[in-house]
């Protein structure tokens, strides 16, 4: 079985530390970043997954506010950069609305609120590792 990737970036230590221990408790292996600019993707003009230690991630949660960057901006950017992660969140401790929520069902980003809802969190990763699994191989 392929172990999965995931990417985490948020600005505050507590939040990269708690999503780390639920993930690697799901069978993750985590990378964190405590912001954008640490992300290779985020100075890159294309995917540089290929070529950086972690290879392409199964998916990437995001803060929505961090200081010096909006997560759905920074998502987006690594859609239109040609990022091929299919498996994207947003996390924020307000509730989003009107046009983020557009712009989000647009990209297919899924939006967990703080304090995560741990049941809602678990059932998305259960349905992105049995999208993963049944995936037919390139």
């Amino acid at each position: 079985m392929k172990t999965l990737k995931a990417i985490v970036i948020d600005d505050d230590p507590g939040v990269l530390n708690y999503l780390r221990f639920v993930l690697e408790r799901s069978g993750y292996e985590v990378y964190t970043y405590d912001g954008p600019a640490e992300f290779p993707l985020y100075k890159s003009s294309g995917c540089p997954c290929s070529l950086h230690q972690t290879g392409c991630p199964d998916l990437i949660i995001s803060d929505v506010i961090m200081h010096k960057a909006n997560g759905l901006e920074l998502l987006e950017s690594f859609i239109q950069k040609g990022c091929r992660c299919r498996h994207l969140a947003l996390i924020s401790g307000t509730t989003i609305t009107g046009k983020y929520l557009d712009r989000m069902d647009k990209y297919g980003i899924r939006f967990f609120l703080k304090p995560l809802d741990l049941d809602d969190f678990y059932d998305w990763l259960g349905k992105v590792a049995k999208e993963i699994a049944e995936r037919p191989s390139a």
